[in-house]
């Protein structure tokens, strides 16, 4: 008990880190204005609301089901702060930025039995290629190419963090053009460990006319590779890379609807020796939008045990740990039941 107690005080008393990678801010959105009167707001800020849900239910197919008249009725009561951004010479148009009140948005949502994803996300890794005519290039972290632009604007939009690769020497001596050109899986998930990603997503993008290219896509880490292809305007074929992506990996960690039934699990840990472990553990565990509350009930010097308590099933649990990176599942397998209508989870906690 004493541990416990101990535990606890560190992990209010000392200053965390919080998970920075892979934690987007979900409740905000910026939108053009044409002026600064009450009835533009008012527009503008269902607008927002609208992009903000999307974010927060993770998928466009749950978003479309949803009653999202009834929803945006409520957008003004939600909000927390706003302002308006002068026009800029690259567009001309002024913006208005407003927050939303992330307990009162989630409150509303599961008042609705809509789903909820949270704001701590897998990161995806973007390996895109891009053939025009002859000329053939890598979409990397620092080109300053549209392409890259486009492609974390619309990961942006969908709130999901992404990864762009550095086509370093230690890259290029893993991976090249070719490889990714073949998609070739190998490869592509070798050099791919580098990164604190836990999916990837290869991009062949080819010029077919003047307005028109195909884009092949493929996104690995989820349950099996899917591949699909999409032909239309280069930005089209960009967003859409990404949209399919965010809504693949959406629909495996929420419900299409919002699971308004409870129940309770006990996951064990390993590999935690340090009381900043035990801080990590319960930081990360406590951020995950399938758990409500958290209590500990064994630590030692070894391991951490804690009982949880989960909307929805224990597989939901599994499936967020399983695309993070912090803890791996340990050789025990899935889980044990302890006594009746209560499983055991076991993972191992990554360095």
């Amino acid at each position: 008990m004493k541990q416990v107690a101990l535990a606890i005080v560190i992990f209010y008393v000392l200053p965390l880190e919080v998970q920075a990678i892979g934690a987007v801010d979900l409740y905000e959105a910026q939108v053009p204005v044409s002026n600064q009167t009450p009835e533009e707001q008012a527009r503008a800020v269902k607008e927002a609301f609208q992009k903000v849900l999307l974010k927060v239910m993770g998928n466009r197919r749950t978003l479309a089901r949803a009653p999202l008249a009834l929803l945006l009725e409520k957008s003004s009561s939600l909000v927390q702060k706003f302002r308006y951004n002068a026009s800029d010479e690259e567009n001309g148009a002024a913006t208005f930025w407003v927050r939303f009140d992330p307990l009162g948005v989630e409150q509303l949502l599961r008042q609705k039995a809509l789903p909820v994803w949270g704001q701590v996300r897998p990161i995806l890794l973007l390996w895109v290629a891009i053939e025009e005519g002859r000329h053939r290039y890598l979409v990397d972290a620092d080109g300053n190419l549209p392409a890259a632009e486009i492609l974390e604007e619309q990961a942006g939009v969908r709130g999901m963090p992404v990864i762009l690769p550095l086509w370093d020497l230690e890259d290029r001596s893993q991976l090249s053009f070719s490889d990714i050109w073949g998609n070739f899986p190998e490869p592509i998930l070798a050099a791919s460990k580098r990164y604190p990603a836990s999916v990837q997503l290869v991009g062949r993008l080819s010029r077919q006319s003047e307005d028109d290219w195909q884009a092949r896509w493929t996104l690995y880490g989820v349950d099996k590779a899917r591949d699909w292809r999409v032909n239309g305007e280069f930005e089209q074929v960009l967003r859409a890379g990404i949209d399919k992506s965010v809504d693949t990996i959406a629909a495996q960690i929420v419900p299409a609807t919002g699971n308004n039934s409870l129940s309770s699990v006990q996951v064990r840990v390993t590999g935690v020796t340090s009381f900043m472990d035990y801080a990590r553990l319960f930081s990360y565990l406590s951020s995950l939008s399938q758990v409500i509350t958290m209590e500990p009930v064994q630590l030692s010097r070894a391991e951490a045990k804690f009982r949880l308590e989960l909307r929805g099933k224990a597989e939901g649990l599994a499936t967020s740990i399983r695309f993070g990176r912090v803890l791996v599942r340990a050789t025990e397998g899935m889980g044990t039941n302890i006594e009746p209508n209560h499983m055991e989870l076991n993972y191992r906690l990554l360095p």
